[in-house]
Protein backbone atom coordinates (compact mmCIF):
# COMPACT_ATOMS: atom_id res chain seq x y z
CA UNK A 1 0.00 0.00 0.00
CA UNK A 2 1.55 3.06 -1.22
CA UNK A 3 1.34 6.64 -1.17
CA UNK A 4 3.67 9.53 -2.86
CA UNK A 5 6.75 7.18 -1.42
CA UNK A 6 5.32 5.99 1.25
CA UNK A 7 4.84 1.94 2.40
CA UNK A 8 3.00 1.01 4.89
CA UNK A 9 5.06 -2.36 5.85
CA UNK A 10 3.29 -5.67 5.90
CA UNK A 11 3.95 -5.84 9.62
CA UNK A 12 1.66 -2.68 10.59
CA UNK A 13 -1.05 -3.81 8.45
CA UNK A 14 -1.77 -7.77 10.22
CA UNK A 15 -0.85 -5.86 13.70
CA UNK A 16 -3.79 -3.16 12.59
CA UNK A 17 -5.63 -5.96 11.11
CA UNK A 18 -5.79 -8.15 14.59
CA UNK A 19 -6.92 -5.03 16.69
CA UNK A 20 -9.70 -4.51 14.04
CA UNK A 21 -10.10 -8.73 14.46
CA UNK A 22 -10.39 -8.40 18.48
CA UNK A 23 -12.53 -5.39 18.46
CA UNK A 24 -15.18 -7.55 16.41
CA UNK A 25 -13.87 -10.82 18.78
CA UNK A 26 -14.63 -9.27 21.91
CA UNK A 27 -18.91 -9.76 21.83
CA UNK A 28 -18.80 -13.22 20.37
CA UNK A 29 -18.15 -17.23 22.18
CA UNK A 30 -14.67 -17.64 22.22
CA UNK A 31 -12.58 -20.47 22.19
CA UNK A 32 -10.37 -21.55 25.62
CA UNK A 33 -7.36 -19.08 25.92
CA UNK A 34 -8.16 -17.04 23.30
CA UNK A 35 -6.05 -13.94 24.09
CA UNK A 36 -2.79 -16.80 23.37
CA UNK A 37 -4.20 -17.80 20.32
CA UNK A 38 -4.65 -13.85 19.15
CA UNK A 39 -0.55 -13.79 20.09
CA UNK A 40 -0.12 -16.49 18.04
CA UNK A 41 -2.26 -16.08 15.62
CA UNK A 42 -1.27 -12.63 15.22
CA UNK A 43 2.64 -13.94 15.03
CA UNK A 44 2.25 -16.24 12.23
CA UNK A 45 0.01 -13.69 10.15
CA UNK A 46 3.46 -11.21 10.43
CA UNK A 47 5.70 -14.03 9.05
CA UNK A 48 2.93 -14.49 6.19
CA UNK A 49 2.67 -10.99 5.79
CA UNK A 50 6.49 -10.24 5.45
CA UNK A 51 7.51 -13.85 3.65
CA UNK A 52 4.48 -12.34 0.96
CA UNK A 53 5.67 -8.63 0.63
CA UNK A 54 8.60 -9.46 -2.21
CA UNK A 55 5.12 -11.67 -3.96
CA UNK A 56 2.35 -10.10 -3.48
CA UNK A 57 1.61 -6.75 -5.54
CA UNK A 58 1.01 -4.48 -2.88
CA UNK A 59 -3.04 -2.62 -3.04
CA UNK A 60 -4.37 -5.46 -4.86
CA UNK A 61 -7.10 -7.60 -4.90
CA UNK A 62 -4.57 -10.91 -4.34
CA UNK A 63 -3.32 -8.50 -1.49
CA UNK A 64 -7.06 -7.71 -0.07
CA UNK A 65 -7.64 -11.70 -0.72
CA UNK A 66 -4.32 -12.48 1.76
CA UNK A 67 -5.45 -10.52 4.30
CA UNK A 68 -8.88 -11.25 4.05
CA UNK A 69 -7.82 -14.74 4.60
CA UNK A 70 -6.02 -13.76 7.57
CA UNK A 71 -8.98 -11.72 9.28
CA UNK A 72 -11.73 -14.62 8.70
CA UNK A 73 -8.79 -17.68 10.08
CA UNK A 74 -8.42 -14.83 12.97
CA UNK A 75 -12.00 -15.77 13.80
CA UNK A 76 -11.94 -19.77 13.41
CA UNK A 77 -8.89 -19.65 15.21
CA UNK A 78 -10.23 -17.70 18.16
CA UNK A 79 -14.39 -17.62 18.11
CA UNK A 80 -16.89 -20.35 19.01
CA UNK A 81 -18.57 -19.43 15.27
CA UNK A 82 -19.09 -21.06 12.31
CA UNK A 83 -16.83 -20.91 8.97
CA UNK A 84 -19.65 -18.32 7.14
CA UNK A 85 -19.64 -16.17 10.33
CA UNK A 86 -16.34 -16.01 10.74
CA UNK A 87 -15.87 -15.24 6.79
CA UNK A 88 -18.47 -12.60 7.15
CA UNK A 89 -17.18 -11.07 10.29
CA UNK A 90 -13.93 -11.10 8.60
CA UNK A 91 -15.25 -8.40 6.07
CA UNK A 92 -15.88 -6.03 8.94
CA UNK A 93 -12.82 -6.47 10.56
CA UNK A 94 -10.50 -5.76 7.43
CA UNK A 95 -13.38 -2.48 6.51
CA UNK A 96 -12.32 -1.28 10.16
CA UNK A 97 -8.63 -1.71 9.34
CA UNK A 98 -8.54 0.06 6.09
CA UNK A 99 -11.11 2.72 7.30
CA UNK A 100 -8.66 3.64 10.04
CA UNK A 101 -5.46 3.12 7.53
CA UNK A 102 -6.99 6.09 5.36
CA UNK A 103 -7.67 8.25 8.38
CA UNK A 104 -3.27 7.89 9.23
CA UNK A 105 -2.33 8.07 6.02
CA UNK A 106 -5.07 11.34 4.54
CA UNK A 107 -3.54 12.81 7.34
CA UNK A 108 -0.09 12.32 6.96
CA UNK A 109 -0.33 12.96 2.54
CA UNK A 110 -2.44 16.21 4.20
CA UNK A 111 0.62 17.07 6.06
CA UNK A 112 3.05 16.80 3.27
CA UNK A 113 1.20 19.15 1.12
CA UNK A 114 0.23 21.38 2.92
CA UNK A 115 2.39 21.06 6.25
CA UNK A 116 0.33 22.85 8.54
CA UNK A 117 1.65 21.37 11.37
CA UNK A 118 5.49 19.28 11.62
CA UNK A 119 5.02 16.10 10.44
CA UNK A 120 5.77 14.62 14.34
CA UNK A 121 2.46 16.38 15.01
CA UNK A 122 0.25 15.50 11.91
CA UNK A 123 1.54 11.64 11.99
CA UNK A 124 0.51 12.01 15.95
CA UNK A 125 -2.91 13.27 14.79
CA UNK A 126 -3.24 10.85 12.38
CA UNK A 127 -2.63 7.72 14.69
CA UNK A 128 -4.82 9.52 17.68
CA UNK A 129 -7.64 9.83 15.07
CA UNK A 130 -7.27 6.24 13.81
CA UNK A 131 -7.29 5.42 17.52
CA UNK A 132 -10.74 6.89 17.99
CA UNK A 133 -12.11 5.24 15.11
CA UNK A 134 -11.64 1.46 16.25
CA UNK A 135 -12.97 2.79 19.83
CA UNK A 136 -16.14 4.06 18.06
CA UNK A 137 -16.67 0.86 16.59
CA UNK A 138 -15.89 -1.02 19.34
CA UNK A 139 -18.19 0.50 21.34
CA UNK A 140 -21.00 0.77 18.74
CA UNK A 141 -20.99 -1.79 15.38
CA UNK A 142 -18.89 -4.98 17.05
CA UNK A 143 -21.06 -4.29 19.52
CA UNK A 144 -24.59 -4.16 17.93
CA UNK A 145 -24.72 -6.67 15.50
CA UNK A 146 -23.99 -9.54 16.89
CA UNK A 147 -27.41 -11.02 17.83
CA UNK A 148 -26.80 -13.31 21.14
CA UNK A 149 -23.30 -13.57 21.03
CA UNK A 150 -23.67 -14.76 17.63
CA UNK A 151 -23.86 -13.96 14.00
CA UNK A 152 -26.56 -15.30 12.18
CA UNK A 153 -25.35 -14.97 7.79
CA UNK A 154 -27.22 -16.64 5.20
CA UNK A 155 -26.25 -16.91 1.31
CA UNK A 156 -27.55 -13.42 0.71
CA UNK A 157 -26.63 -11.58 2.58
CA UNK A 158 -22.43 -12.52 3.10
CA UNK A 159 -22.54 -12.50 -1.08
CA UNK A 160 -23.69 -8.72 -0.78
CA UNK A 161 -21.15 -8.06 1.60
CA UNK A 162 -18.40 -9.55 -0.13
CA UNK A 163 -19.38 -7.67 -3.06
CA UNK A 164 -18.98 -4.49 -0.57
CA UNK A 165 -15.46 -5.52 0.38
CA UNK A 166 -14.24 -5.66 -2.98
CA UNK A 167 -15.83 -1.99 -4.18
CA UNK A 168 -14.44 -0.58 -1.04
CA UNK A 169 -11.10 -2.47 -1.69
CA UNK A 170 -11.17 -0.36 -5.43
CA UNK A 171 -11.53 2.19 -4.14
CA UNK A 172 -9.21 2.11 -1.39
CA UNK A 173 -6.48 1.13 -4.10
CA UNK A 174 -7.69 4.72 -6.09
CA UNK A 175 -7.57 6.63 -3.58
CA UNK A 176 -3.65 5.84 -2.61
CA UNK A 177 -2.81 4.59 -6.16
CA UNK A 178 0.39 6.78 -6.63
CA UNK A 179 -0.43 7.18 -10.72
CA UNK A 180 -3.98 8.66 -9.56
CA UNK A 181 -2.91 11.96 -8.37
CA UNK A 182 -6.15 12.79 -6.21
CA UNK A 183 -5.93 16.08 -4.73
CA UNK A 184 -7.56 16.44 -1.21
CA UNK A 185 -11.12 16.95 -2.13
CA UNK A 186 -11.41 14.07 -4.29
CA UNK A 187 -9.44 11.73 -1.37
CA UNK A 188 -12.65 12.84 0.71
CA UNK A 189 -15.31 12.24 -1.51
CA UNK A 190 -13.81 8.76 -1.88
CA UNK A 191 -14.06 8.38 2.36
CA UNK A 192 -17.17 9.14 2.20
CA UNK A 193 -18.18 6.84 -0.61
CA UNK A 194 -16.30 3.65 1.44
CA UNK A 195 -18.01 5.23 4.89
CA UNK A 196 -21.58 5.14 3.23
CA UNK A 197 -19.95 1.24 1.54
CA UNK A 198 -19.83 0.55 5.44
CA UNK A 199 -23.03 2.03 6.66
CA UNK A 200 -25.04 -0.07 3.99
CA UNK A 201 -23.38 -2.96 4.95
CA UNK A 202 -24.59 -2.26 8.97
CA UNK A 203 -28.09 -1.63 8.05
CA UNK A 204 -28.07 -4.83 5.93
CA UNK A 205 -26.76 -6.95 8.93
CA UNK A 206 -29.73 -5.23 11.37
CA UNK A 207 -32.25 -5.98 8.25
CA UNK A 208 -31.76 -9.76 8.36
CA UNK A 209 -31.05 -10.06 12.10
CA UNK A 210 -34.29 -8.03 12.55
CA UNK A 211 -35.91 -10.84 9.93
CA UNK A 212 -34.11 -13.79 11.88
CA UNK A 213 -35.46 -12.17 15.71
CA UNK A 214 -39.11 -11.97 13.55
CA UNK A 215 -38.99 -15.32 12.87
CA UNK A 216 -37.55 -16.82 16.10
CA UNK A 217 -40.95 -14.76 17.80
CA UNK A 218 -43.37 -15.95 15.23
CA UNK A 219 -41.74 -19.68 15.94
CA UNK A 220 -42.41 -18.94 19.78
CA UNK A 221 -46.07 -17.42 19.04
CA UNK A 222 -47.20 -20.92 17.22
CA UNK A 223 -45.26 -23.16 19.92
CA UNK A 224 -47.73 -20.22 22.43
CA UNK A 225 -51.34 -21.07 20.65
CA UNK A 226 -49.83 -25.15 20.20
CA UNK A 227 -49.62 -25.09 24.25
CA UNK A 228 -52.59 -23.28 24.81
CA UNK A 229 -54.82 -26.38 22.29
CA UNK A 230 -52.62 -28.91 24.74
CA UNK A 231 -53.61 -27.02 28.07
CA UNK A 232 -57.33 -27.32 26.88
CA UNK A 233 -56.93 -30.54 25.71
CA UNK A 234 -55.08 -31.72 28.87
CA UNK A 235 -57.60 -30.22 31.09
CA UNK A 236 -60.77 -32.24 29.37
CA UNK A 237 -58.51 -35.43 30.12
CA UNK A 238 -58.05 -34.82 33.44
CA UNK A 239 -61.60 -34.31 33.94
CA UNK A 240 -62.61 -37.41 32.69
CA UNK A 241 -60.22 -39.60 34.39
CA UNK A 242 -61.41 -37.85 37.73
CA UNK A 243 -64.64 -39.20 36.74
CA UNK A 244 -63.60 -42.76 35.64
CA UNK A 245 -61.85 -42.67 39.11
CA UNK A 246 -64.96 -41.17 40.94
CA UNK A 247 -66.95 -44.23 39.28
CA UNK A 248 -64.11 -46.78 39.77
CA UNK A 249 -64.40 -46.13 43.74
CA UNK A 250 -68.46 -47.03 43.91
CA UNK A 251 -67.71 -50.09 41.61
CA UNK A 252 -65.34 -51.37 44.62
CA UNK A 253 -67.74 -50.83 47.28
CA UNK A 254 -69.76 -52.74 45.40
CA UNK A 255 -68.26 -55.56 44.60
CA UNK A 256 -67.58 -56.03 48.31
CA UNK A 257 -70.88 -57.84 48.59
CA UNK A 258 -70.72 -60.48 46.23
CA UNK A 259 -70.65 -63.72 48.00
CA UNK A 260 -67.44 -65.86 47.48
CA UNK A 261 -64.35 -64.48 48.88
CA UNK A 262 -61.74 -65.22 45.96
CA UNK A 263 -63.77 -64.52 43.10
CA UNK A 264 -64.59 -60.94 45.00
CA UNK A 265 -60.63 -60.64 45.28
CA UNK A 266 -60.32 -61.08 41.73
CA UNK A 267 -62.52 -58.43 40.79
CA UNK A 268 -61.04 -56.45 43.38
CA UNK A 269 -57.35 -56.47 42.74
CA UNK A 270 -58.12 -56.11 39.46
CA UNK A 271 -60.17 -52.20 39.86
CA UNK A 272 -57.58 -51.72 42.37
CA UNK A 273 -54.93 -51.83 39.94
CA UNK A 274 -56.88 -49.80 37.33
CA UNK A 275 -57.63 -47.18 40.38
CA UNK A 276 -53.86 -46.59 40.89
CA UNK A 277 -53.77 -43.97 38.31
CA UNK A 278 -55.58 -41.75 40.55
CA UNK A 279 -52.46 -41.21 42.82
CA UNK A 280 -50.79 -39.69 39.67
CA UNK A 281 -53.62 -36.96 40.39
CA UNK A 282 -51.71 -33.90 41.68
CA UNK A 283 -53.41 -31.15 44.16
CA UNK A 284 -51.34 -27.86 44.49
CA UNK A 285 -53.52 -25.46 45.15
CA UNK A 286 -54.34 -24.06 41.65
CA UNK A 287 -56.44 -25.66 39.01
CA UNK A 288 -53.76 -24.77 35.86
CA UNK A 289 -50.82 -26.61 37.55
CA UNK A 290 -53.02 -29.30 39.07
CA UNK A 291 -53.98 -29.95 35.25
CA UNK A 292 -50.29 -29.63 33.87
CA UNK A 293 -48.37 -32.01 36.48
CA UNK A 294 -51.20 -34.50 36.01
CA UNK A 295 -50.66 -34.63 33.00
CA UNK A 296 -46.67 -35.26 32.81
CA UNK A 297 -47.18 -37.50 36.40
CA UNK A 298 -49.25 -40.16 33.99
CA UNK A 299 -47.06 -39.66 31.31
CA UNK A 300 -43.82 -40.44 34.06
CA UNK A 301 -46.17 -43.53 35.36
CA UNK A 302 -46.39 -44.96 32.12
CA UNK A 303 -42.44 -44.55 31.40
CA UNK A 304 -42.17 -45.74 35.40
CA UNK A 305 -40.37 -41.84 36.08
CA UNK A 306 -40.98 -40.69 39.58
CA UNK A 307 -42.03 -37.34 40.21
CA UNK A 308 -41.08 -35.86 43.54
CA UNK A 309 -43.75 -32.93 43.80
CA UNK A 310 -44.15 -30.20 46.37
CA UNK A 311 -45.53 -27.52 45.04
CA UNK A 312 -47.84 -24.24 46.94
CA UNK A 313 -50.02 -23.73 43.57
CA UNK A 314 -51.96 -20.43 45.19
CA UNK A 315 -48.58 -18.49 44.48
CA UNK A 316 -49.28 -19.20 40.81
CA UNK A 317 -52.90 -16.93 40.49
CA UNK A 318 -51.78 -14.34 39.05
CA UNK A 319 -50.05 -16.12 36.04
CA UNK A 320 -51.86 -16.75 32.51
CA UNK A 321 -53.32 -20.23 32.37
CA UNK A 322 -51.47 -20.50 28.88
CA UNK A 323 -48.09 -19.37 30.17
CA UNK A 324 -48.28 -21.56 33.23
CA UNK A 325 -48.91 -24.15 31.12
CA UNK A 326 -45.85 -23.13 28.67
CA UNK A 327 -43.91 -22.87 31.42
CA UNK A 328 -44.21 -26.65 33.16
CA UNK A 329 -45.05 -28.22 30.22
CA UNK A 330 -41.99 -27.36 27.94
CA UNK A 331 -39.76 -28.13 31.30
CA UNK A 332 -41.23 -31.72 32.13
CA UNK A 333 -41.34 -32.51 28.79
CA UNK A 334 -37.50 -31.64 28.73
CA UNK A 335 -36.83 -33.62 31.69
CA UNK A 336 -38.95 -36.60 30.70
CA UNK A 337 -37.24 -36.55 27.53
CA UNK A 338 -33.82 -36.33 28.88
CA UNK A 339 -34.23 -39.60 31.80
CA UNK A 340 -36.86 -41.84 29.94
CA UNK A 341 -34.07 -44.13 28.30
CA UNK A 342 -32.28 -44.33 32.08
CA UNK A 343 -31.61 -48.08 32.79
CA UNK A 344 -30.77 -47.02 35.86
CA UNK A 345 -33.92 -46.67 38.31
CA UNK A 346 -32.28 -44.72 40.72
CA UNK A 347 -31.94 -41.92 37.78
CA UNK A 348 -35.65 -41.84 36.35
CA UNK A 349 -36.82 -39.02 38.79
CA UNK A 350 -37.65 -35.76 38.62
CA UNK A 351 -37.68 -33.31 41.24
CA UNK A 352 -40.98 -29.86 41.12
CA UNK A 353 -40.65 -27.45 43.80
CA UNK A 354 -42.47 -24.22 43.82
CA UNK A 355 -42.97 -22.26 46.44
CA UNK A 356 -42.80 -18.19 47.39
CA UNK A 357 -39.25 -16.76 49.57
CA UNK A 358 -38.60 -12.96 50.20
CA UNK A 359 -41.87 -11.98 47.89
CA UNK A 360 -40.33 -13.63 44.85
CA UNK A 361 -42.10 -16.70 43.27
CA UNK A 362 -39.16 -19.54 42.97
CA UNK A 363 -39.62 -22.73 40.40
CA UNK A 364 -36.77 -25.47 40.80
CA UNK A 365 -36.85 -28.49 38.63
CA UNK A 366 -34.47 -30.65 38.31
CA UNK A 367 -33.72 -34.50 36.85
CA UNK A 368 -30.25 -36.83 36.63
CA UNK A 369 -27.89 -36.61 33.89
CA UNK A 370 -25.16 -39.24 32.16
CA UNK A 371 -23.29 -36.58 31.01
CA UNK A 372 -22.14 -32.82 30.38
CA UNK A 373 -24.44 -30.48 28.62
CA UNK A 374 -23.05 -28.16 25.82
CA UNK A 375 -24.22 -24.53 26.63
CA UNK A 376 -24.96 -21.51 24.15
CA UNK A 377 -26.63 -18.16 25.04
CA UNK A 378 -27.20 -19.36 28.62
CA UNK A 379 -29.46 -22.24 27.22
CA UNK A 380 -28.15 -26.19 26.77
CA UNK A 381 -27.79 -26.91 22.80
CA UNK A 382 -30.60 -29.84 21.84
CA UNK A 383 -29.82 -32.68 20.74
CA UNK A 384 -32.77 -33.64 19.37
CA UNK A 385 -33.05 -33.87 15.39
CA UNK A 386 -34.33 -30.58 13.66
CA UNK A 387 -37.91 -30.83 13.70
CA UNK A 388 -38.94 -26.88 13.01
CA UNK A 389 -39.29 -26.43 16.36
CA UNK A 390 -35.34 -27.00 17.52
CA UNK A 391 -34.04 -26.26 20.49
CA UNK A 392 -37.19 -23.78 20.95
CA UNK A 393 -38.48 -25.23 24.66
CA UNK A 394 -36.52 -23.81 26.83
CA UNK A 395 -36.75 -20.08 24.71
CA UNK A 396 -40.24 -20.74 25.09
CA UNK A 397 -40.07 -21.20 29.04
CA UNK A 398 -37.34 -18.13 29.09
CA UNK A 399 -39.67 -15.67 26.82
CA UNK A 400 -42.52 -16.56 29.05
CA UNK A 401 -40.85 -15.73 32.03
CA UNK A 402 -39.26 -12.35 31.27
CA UNK A 403 -42.87 -11.04 30.42
CA UNK A 404 -43.53 -11.46 34.15
CA UNK A 405 -40.27 -8.93 34.81
CA UNK A 406 -38.80 -12.64 35.98
CA UNK A 407 -35.46 -14.55 35.34
CA UNK A 408 -34.24 -18.41 34.36
CA UNK A 409 -31.13 -20.13 34.50
CA UNK A 410 -30.41 -23.03 34.12
CA UNK A 411 -26.97 -25.25 35.22
CA UNK A 412 -25.58 -28.36 35.38
CA UNK A 413 -24.42 -29.49 39.02
CA UNK A 414 -24.05 -32.98 40.93
CA UNK A 415 -24.67 -34.70 37.91
CA UNK A 416 -28.27 -33.12 37.84
CA UNK A 417 -29.65 -30.39 35.38
CA UNK A 418 -31.24 -27.34 37.52
CA UNK A 419 -33.58 -25.44 35.86
CA UNK A 420 -34.74 -22.18 38.07
CA UNK A 421 -37.12 -19.60 37.75
CA UNK A 422 -37.12 -16.52 39.86
CA UNK A 423 -40.59 -14.25 39.52
CA UNK A 424 -41.34 -11.22 41.68
CA UNK A 425 -44.65 -11.75 42.97
CA UNK A 426 -45.78 -8.11 42.56
CA UNK A 427 -45.35 -7.95 39.29
CA UNK A 428 -47.76 -8.08 36.07
CA UNK A 429 -47.48 -9.65 32.63
CA UNK A 430 -45.46 -6.52 30.75
CA UNK A 431 -47.15 -8.33 27.33
CA UNK A 432 -50.76 -9.69 27.06
CA UNK A 433 -50.25 -11.57 23.73
CA UNK A 434 -47.19 -12.17 21.32
CA UNK A 435 -49.23 -11.78 18.54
Amino acid sequence: MKMEGFTLSSVWTVVTLMVSCVLFLLPLKQRERPWLRVLLFSAVCALVGVLCEQIVPPASLVDLALYYCMSSGFFLCCGKIAVAEAMYCGIWALLTQQLATEVILLVRDFSGRWNPLPAGWMDALGIVLGVALYAAIALTIARWMPYQGRYDVGPRQFVSALFLLVFFELLFNLMFSPAAELDSGQAITLLLVQVYCATVLYLQNELFKKSAMRHELETLDRLWHQQKEQYSLAKENIALINRKCHDLKHQVAAMRTIAGPEEREKYLKEVEDSVRIYEAIVQTGNEVLDTVLTEKSLLCEANQIKVNCVADGRQLTFMDPVDLYTIFGNALDNAIESIKDYQDPGMRFIDVQVYAEQQFLIVHISNPLRGPLTFENGLPVSTKPNNGYHGFGLKSIRHTVEQYEGHLTVKEEDGCFHLRILIPLSGTKSKKSWS
